[in-house]
């Protein structure tokens, strides 16, 4: 018993335990948020996940490098149901396979029509040793086209709605930039630095690749950048075989059934089956308000679709930093298309 609290030894350990831990994660956070050299881009030894074909989804379509790719959690894969013994659904991330899941979705503003391309991939996990350690984890990549069909805009995001970034194209007029915005200098994204403006030229769009390179464990964005296809070694490149986005709602089952990715109701509805965020719900979830913080969702076509896909922590800032609502959502960032 200590003399000094009343409360037994066993309880001050543990709280010591866990006051240490969290002051790590705290770290870890702080040091994420620093800026960090500019990754290496050597595509003869990573990995090159590319979607090929003809229609506007697959021509604007991104491709990912990822780093580390002998660690299957690293790679890209696909969503898959299965029944166990108990007759209970296991969802998982089966990496020996790779699949882009899109889906194509037009907003309106005061200054034009736009049409957005929706690609998402997903992942096995984020290891332990990660404040984001989960499991599904996903990675959302929004291709906004204006009405010449150029692309304008490219925002990265996680399916949680974590680690946003967006980049202007050089097809964006200057008055549609948030005040201040320089093109020149890179962006800080929680540690990640990423560019201020990705400028095409005077290339083909056909043949111009949005690029990413993906991180080892996190599947952040570590860089962003346009590249020629004819560019791309072929030797490194891993075919993603493209798919409707809402085929994730229709899993295969091996009795011949399907059931969705993600929850259907209760409190949970919207949410990728399986995923959870334990390190963030415990340090996190009580100063930002939110429960189910970095849980993997879906991205609805609305705000009666799915869960609050917001995109700031401020809880007074939930409904505004909402992605389904699209044109609300760049105007809560300051863009002004």
């Amino acid at each position: 018993m200590s003399l000094k609290t009343g409360w037994p030894d066993p309880l001050i350990r543990g709280l010591r335990t866990t006051l240490r831990s969290a002051a790590t994660l705290l770290f870890l956070t702080a040091v994420m948020s620093c800026a960090k050299p500019a990754p290496i881009v050597d595509l003869n030894r990573q990995t090159l996940f590319v979607s090929e074909g003809d229609t506007p989804l697959h021509v604007h379509a991104p491709s990912f490098v990822i780093d580390q790719p002998p660690k299957d959690y690293n790679l890209i894969g696909t969503p898959t149901a299965t029944l166990q013994e108990n007759g209970n659904e296991l969802i998982f991330i089966d990496p020996s396979k790779a699949t882009l899941y899109a889906e194509e979705r037009s907003f309106q503003t005061a200054r034009g029509d736009y049409r957005n391309l929706i690609y998402r991939v997903h992942f096995e996990k984020v290891p332990a040793r990660h404040l984001v350690a989960g499991k599904n984890i996903g990675l959302i990549v929004v291709v906004t086209l204006n009405r010449d069909d150029q692309p304008v805009l490219v925002t990265v995001v996680h399916t949680c709605g974590c680690y946003l970034g967006i980049i202007p194209t050089s097809y964006l007029d200057d008055a549609a930039l948030p005040e201040g915005w320089d093109r020149t200098a890179m962006q800080n994204i929680y540690g990640e630095q990423l560019p201020g403006n990705l400028d095409f030229g005077d290339s083909d769009l056909r043949d111009t690749r949005i690029m990413l390179l993906l991180a080892d464990g996190t599947h952040r964005a570590s860089n962003v950048w346009l590249q020629a296809a004819t560019e791309l070694p072929a030797g490194a490149m891993t075919p993603m075989a493209l798919a409707p986005l809402d085929s994730l709602a229709r899993l295969k089952l091996a009795n011949g059934g399907t059931t969705s990715f993600f929850e259907t109701e209760g409190s949970r509805k919207g949410l990728v089956k399986g995923s959870s965020k334990p390190w963030e719900r415990l340090f996190m979830s009580w100063w930002a308000l939110a429960w189910n913080i970095g849980v993997d969702k879906k991205l609805g076509v609305d705000a009666t679709d799915g869960d609050t896909f917001y995109t700031s922590l401020k809880p007074w800032a939930r409904d505004d930093s909402d992605m389904r609502d699209f044109r609300r959502f760049l105007e809560y960032w300051g863009w002004k298309l």
